[in-house]
């Protein structure tokens, strides 16, 4: 995966943007949540309260399915161990009675990786194949659950053949969903699992909008990282015009606005990609990106010293990047002393 992001799994990263709604076995739009007021919760990022009011459920009623995957959304957004570690404990508290609860499976497969991989490499080793099976069985209960064949898909793609992961099973995924648009942009995602960074954002930005929601998330998340690989390999004017277009029809999510000011500040346009860089500061998903990194850096390349030094700051403070990017950041901070 891309060095700009959280240091979780490589496969688990995918899984937690992914992380979306239920879809009934008839083709309904995708919503995160089926429950209005947890949706409610979930889609303005309100994640501790989702973390409250999904507690309050569970309390009452220990297999709410729906609460315990609110609880694990929340745990997830929030980074937060002891939050990962309730929610582990809702969800094997939920398959305990109802093993049959796509929701429930699917909140302990995503959760539990990520919480393997926070305690180490040897602790997510032995966790892979409880993440695996789990979720199979989200995906096996509800085939039309589209984030359960995502979470899946991501899996096969991302895990070694020796530790369970199939590029062909996630092909015979991606070209099974049921509905086309589902099929295409899972299939850029196998696209971009083999490196094939402008076949993939192309794909991406030739999807009809709107997008159910849980689709839209991820044709997000997969488009900045298509965009940022043809970055990273020196091409970056070939994803400038899916990118635009990206950012025009998925105006509400933070990946294509981050991905696009890459690009401009690789061609110089610093001003540009600084008002990019703080448009998506305040659009969903911008958790997972270094913008305050990103920020400071195109303040500092316009000659800005001091809010480049505030914008490092934040960034230092926050303390949610890669270890290199906050070590850089440090450095940065140095250089600016007055």
């Amino acid at each position: 995966m891309n060095h700009h992001r959280r240091p979780t799994s490589a496969f688990l990263v995918p899984l937690v943007l992914a992380a979306a709604g239920l879809a009934a076995a008839t083709a309904v739009p995708a919503q995160t949540l089926k429950d209005p007021v947890l949706e409610a919760l979930y889609v303005a990022e309100k994640s501790d309260e989702l973390q409250r009011v999904a507690a309050l459920r569970l309390a009452a009623q220990p297999d709410d399915a729906q609460a315990v995957l609110a609880a694990a959304l929340a745990a997830l957004r929030r980074n937060d161990t002891a939050a990962r570690t309730a929610a582990i404990g809702f969800a094997r508290a939920c398959i305990e009675r109802q093993p049959r609860a796509a929701p429930c499976q699917y909140a302990l497969g995503v959760v539990l990786g990520v919480q393997a991989i926070s305690e180490g490499l040897f602790k997510a080793a032995r966790s892979i194949g409880k993440v695996r099976d789990a979720l199979q069985a989200a995906y096996d209960i509800d085939p039309a659950w589209y984030p359960a064949r995502s979470a899946l898909l991501q899996f096969h793609l991302e895990v070694p053949g020796m530790m369970g992961g199939s590029a062909a099973q996630a092909g015979e995924l991606a070209r099974g969903a049921p509905r086309p648009e589902q099929a295409r942009a899972l299939q850029a995602r196998v696209a971009l699992g083999d490196g094939k960074f402008e076949a993939a954002l192309q794909a991406l930005a030739a999807l009809p909008a709107p997008l159910e929601p849980a689709l839209a998330e991820d044709v997000c998340a997969w488009a900045a990282q298509a965009g940022l690989g043809l970055v990273n390999a020196s091409q970056a004017a070939k994803a400038q015009p899916a990118l635009e277009k990206l950012q025009r029809e998925q105006a509400g999510c933070a990946g294509p606005a981050y991905a696009l000011a890459r690009v401009r500040g690789e061609a110089g346009a610093h001003a540009e990609a600084l008002r990019l860089y703080e448009t998506a500061v305040g659009l969903r998903g911008a958790a997972a990106w270094p913008l305050h990194y990103r920020i400071g850096m195109e303040q500092q390349a316009l000659g800005r010293r001091e809010e480049a030094r505030s914008a490092y700051q934040r960034f230092v403070a926050e303390g949610r990047g890669p270890d290199k990017l906050l070590d850089d950041a440090r450095k940065r901070l140095q250089q600016l002393l007055p």
